[in-house]
């Protein structure tokens, strides 16, 4: 089905600390606003309605002006309910989603759901199940909720344009306001069917809410590292023992893709190299276990109050064939940092028996890491 899109962007960056539309923050090298527009880009979008402040809309256009899309532009009212009022009477498709301006996390899964709800059932609303306990407030105190009936509103919102238009018309007429859009929908027309949301789909509104988006919580780092091969030797990547018949030289066990990690996570955090910190004069690092120096080395980074936000890295290596352990490799990686496997990428490659790492002298591993502060 072809759908219109309306975006709500008539809000301000105070409660997020700035001094100006939250939607302008950058979020990892992109603004909340492109991000959001990027979720909607879709085959099944006929056009994007961006109400907004008349402040604010010379930036927008700035963003969109390349953008294939049709966006249009209309003019924010004092509550949310008169801003999307004012969008709706540019909408001419079936359907209309009504979405955040400041959700840009939304992914096509929850878009995808909310779309084909809405058609089956005429209208959807986002929604993840609550997950707190809930209590209510009684006289003369408080109880207990069963939470399993109850789930915290999201956007998208969609809905057949016609029942909604006439839904805010009648609003208007009452004088009724709601917070979000279903809310009207429900008073006027029907029940709106749940759609699947997403934890992730978070709302901007607050500076803890930008925090660790803003590029002062953001710092990224490279290593590199090469060890020579030798018979007698164990292989040992990223804390996995490989068999082969040679292994990789060095004071500890030469594990050449968790050095690169460690030098990519001291470089982002502007320290010195695993050489000044682990030196191989020490007889304390002889044969040490790589991945253990990898626990300190994290241990410097939440110090810092650092989290890893991601890894890429690299092993360059003619043989043996590595494909089978990457994934432990990952796994191990993502187990020192505490964070989940998804946030890790492991991979090899030969160098078409050129070089060093081709005559199988030796093997090297370069590393790239973000890290986000806390």
């Amino acid at each position: 089905m072809k759908t219109d899109v309306i975006l709500a962007c008539g809000g301000s960056g105070s409660r997020a600390g700035l001094p100006y539309n939250k939607l302008l923050a950058d979020v990892g090298g992109i603004t909340v606003i492109e991000k959001t527009v990027a979720a909607f880009m879709r085959e099944d979008v006929n056009k994007i309605v961006i109400s907004c402040a008349e402040k604010d809309e010379a930036s927008f256009k700035a963003l969109f002006c390349g953008y294939d899309k049709d966006i249009v532009y209309v003019r924010g009212g004092a509550t949310r309910g008169q801003s999307v009022r004012n969008a709706l009477l540019v909408c001419e498709s079936e359907y209309v989603a009504i979405h955040d301006g400041a959700r840009p996390f939304v992914n096509s899964h929850v878009i995808d759901d909310a779309l084909n709800t809405a058609q089956r059932y005429g209208a959807a609303v986002a929604c993840v199940p609550v997950t707190d306990s809930l209590r209510i407030m009684t006289e003369g105190g408080s109880e207990s909720v069963d939470r399993s009936a109850y789930y915290a509103v999201q956007t998208p919102q969609v809905f057949r344009t016609q029942e909604i238009v006439r839904a805010y018309a009648l609003a208007e007429k009452d004088g009724f306001s709601a917070t979000d859009d279903a809310a009207v929908y429900d008073r006027y027309i029907g029940k709106a069917a749940i759609s699947r949301g997403d934890p992730a789909n978070v709302k901007i509104t607050t500076a803890s809410d930008l925090k660790g988006f803003l590029p002062q919580g953001f710092r990224v780092g490279t290593g590199w590292d090469t060890h020579a091969l030798a018979e007698g030797r164990r292989l040992v990547l990223g804390g996995v023992d490989v068999p082969h018949y040679k292994g990789l030289v060095g004071h500890s066990d030469a594990d050449v893709l968790a050095h690169a990690v460690m030098d990519a996570v001291l470089g982002a955090l502007g320290k010195r190299d695993i050489g000044k910190l682990f030196p191989d004069t020490d007889p304390a690092y002889k044969d040490a276990d790589s991945m253990k120096l990898l626990d300190k080395v994290v241990e410097l980074m939440k110090a810092d109050g650092y989290r890893l936000n991601n890894l890429s890295a690299v092993i360059m290596a003619q043989k043996p064939k590595l494909s089978p352990f990457i994934p432990q490799m990952a796994q191990n990686l993502a187990d020192a940092f505490g964070s989940d496997v998804s946030a890790v990428n492991v991979a090899a490659t030969t160098t078409e028996k050129l070089g060093m790492a081709g005559r199988e002298e030796g093997m090297s591993a370069i590393c790239y890491c973000s890290l986000a502060e806390y």
